[in-house]
């Protein structure tokens, strides 16, 4: 009888939203167990609110990021972190089994401080930096298919390992509610504003800079949307505020900030409020798939299969013809594919998405 779980995807945020639905199909399956998640401290927010879950393992990324000589708290403040970390993870009850969706020695190196009786991960060509060597059940790479469905094909190799035949697509996960004080102060800074807005996420991180959209571009956008009747609104973070200052004063008077989001939950309301959500390939836009929200994906460098967002609503416009895979990343630098997906097709395809 399978009574304890622990699954772990510690990062990034996309990545951590892919492997919702699979973590749904093990609660369906079973209603009654206790499943724990292993996640780093800058997605424990997302994590806690998930009614799938039981119990949230922290990994402390960022005292651990922040530690060392001359930085506040020094080394050992980091050290002492890890160390408690991991003191934890071996002192936890045995579980039936650990399913390892990230795949990479940082990920396996925990799992393995923890008593599990099956440890459970991708293969190599999947799996990174010697992961696989750690796991006792070693999963195949299923090809070319979307993350939320090969982060399912580790459950359903554990449950045919169980003698349990699962269904082949993972299943579609609600809306799950939010932080009460969160959703009143966002329906508030909306009802005071603009209640009917289409949002707009130009954010990128360091690691996926191929990822930008030109500000211009997003200016572009934003006046063809207002052409069109409708009020684009931008998403930002405190680093990202003075990029999307620089993309208003592109948009000539035709777009507006969002509220802040000081917290996932905060992001979460603001998502379910908008009438459409056009963004990159990016953990937000991910995330508001996964609720249900309409969105459109734009995709230059990565590939629209393999990273289709995980939701019924969810649309794409790839800068390419064809459905041929992308070549290698070069994530270092703004993809030429980005400048050619020109505004116009943009504007053309999420009029289609919206109410007239």
């Amino acid at each position: 009888m399978t009574e304890r779980l622990l699954v772990a995807r510690l990062s990034a945020l996309g990545d951590v939203v892919f492997a919702v639905p699979a973590v749904a199909a093990l609660r369906a399956q079973f209603p009654q167990a206790q499943i724990d998640w292993l996640v780093e401290d800058r997605f424990e927010g997302l994590v806690r609110s998930l009614p799938l879950i039981d119990e949230v393992l922290v990994f402390p990324r960022k005292q651990w990021q922040n530690s060392g000589i001359g930085k506040p708290g020094g080394l050992g403040g980091g050290l002492r972190a890890m160390w408690g970390h991991l003191r934890t993870l071996r002192n936890l009850p045995r579980y039936d089994a650990a399913l390892d969706f990230q795949g990479n020695l940082k990920s396996s190196l925990q799992l393995q401080q923890v008593d599990a009786r099956l440890r459970i991960g991708f293969d190599r060509g999947v799996s990174k930096e010697g992961a696989s060597k750690r796991y006792h059940l070693r999963v195949p790479d299923p090809g070319r298919v979307p993350r939320a469905q090969r982060d399912f094909e580790l459950v359903r190799c554990f449950l045919r390992e169980q003698g349990i035949e699962a269904s082949a697509a993972p299943p579609t996960v609600a809306p799950w509610p939010l932080e009460a004080s969160a959703v009143r102060e966002i329906l508030a800074a909306i009802e005071a504003d603009t209640p009917e807005f289409v949002l707009l996420h130009h954010g990128f991180t360091p690691y996926g800079r191929d990822k930008e959209w030109p500000i211009e571009h997003w200016g572009a956008l934003c006046k063809q949307l207002r052409q069109a009747g409708k009020r684009p609104r931008l998403l930002w973070t405190p680093a990202e505020r003075a990029r999307a200052e620089q993309i208003l004063i592109a948009a000539e008077g035709s777009a507006t900030l969002a509220p802040a989001t000081p917290s996932l939950d905060h992001l979460m309301a603001l998502l379910d409020q908008a009438q459409l959500l056009i963004g990159t390939d990016s953990g937000p836009l991910h995330l508001a798939a996964l609720r249900g929200n309409p969105v459109l994906a734009l995709y230059g460098p990565t590939d629209p299969v393999r990273f289709a967002p995980p939701g019924p609503r969810a649309h794409t416009l790839r800068a390419i013809d064809g459905d041929e895979e992308p070549p290698p990343r070069d994530r270092s630098q703004r993809a030429a594919s980005m400048d050619a997906l020109l505004p116009e097709r943009v504007a053309e395809r999420a009029l289609t998405l919206l109410p007239a």
